[in-house]
């Protein structure tokens, strides 16, 4: 993030994250990480409505029963997951989580229920991800993990964003171009 967010910004591509949790929660990762308070949103819903509107996995809903649709285990941990890290490496997670002797900038913010057991948080903590791309209308890409950790690598982030902002400008558009 250190180093896409200025080159985002420079190109005049807005970078917003959304999260599943409260306000306090989006703070606590924003003032963890020095990332602009004012380009986090927060899916406060129930039922992680901004995710599920997107279409991530495990973010549907049976429509007789209002129940969330589990995709399964692989939706959580798949072959993936493992290419993920494998990839990023462990010493690039480290930077991130830390280890038993030296806490990373990064502590998981699961949703908070009702109860140890409310079906609603345990739900949340099940939903994944995406990244997506946009100028003005257009979607210019879009990705769904598969799976814990299988984000879009961010060098393919940063390229795709970065060429559209370029595009946008070769072609004199007013369309902003927006990762989320």
């Amino acid at each position: 993030m250190k180093e896409c967010l200025p080159a985002l910004e420079e190109a005049g591509v807005k970078l917003y994250v959304v999260g599943i949790g409260s306000r306090e929660s989006a703070t606590e990762f924003g003032e963890a990480l020095d990332f602009p308070l004012e380009n986090l949103l927060v899916d406060e819903s129930d039922e992680s409505e901004a995710y599920r509107a997107a279409g991530t996995r495990n973010s549907q809903r049976d429509p007789d029963t209002n129940k969330q649709i589990f995709e399964g285990v692989e939706s959580m941990w798949s072959e993936a997951t493992n290419d993920a890290l494998e990839q990023r490496g462990k010493e690039d997670l480290d930077k991130i989580t830390g280890n038993l002797f030296n806490r990373g900038p990064y502590k998981p913010l699961m949703p908070k229920g009702k109860s140890l057991f409310d079906m609603r948080a345990i739900e949340k903590t099940l939903v994944q991800g995406g990244s997506f791309i946009f100028r003005g209308e257009e979607t210019v890409l879009e990705h769904y993990d598969p799976s814990s950790g299988a984000h879009l690598p961010l060098d393919v982030l940063l390229t795709t964003a970065l060429d559209a902002a370029s595009k946008q400008k070769d072609q004199a558009e007013e369309a902003e171009v927006a990762v989320v």
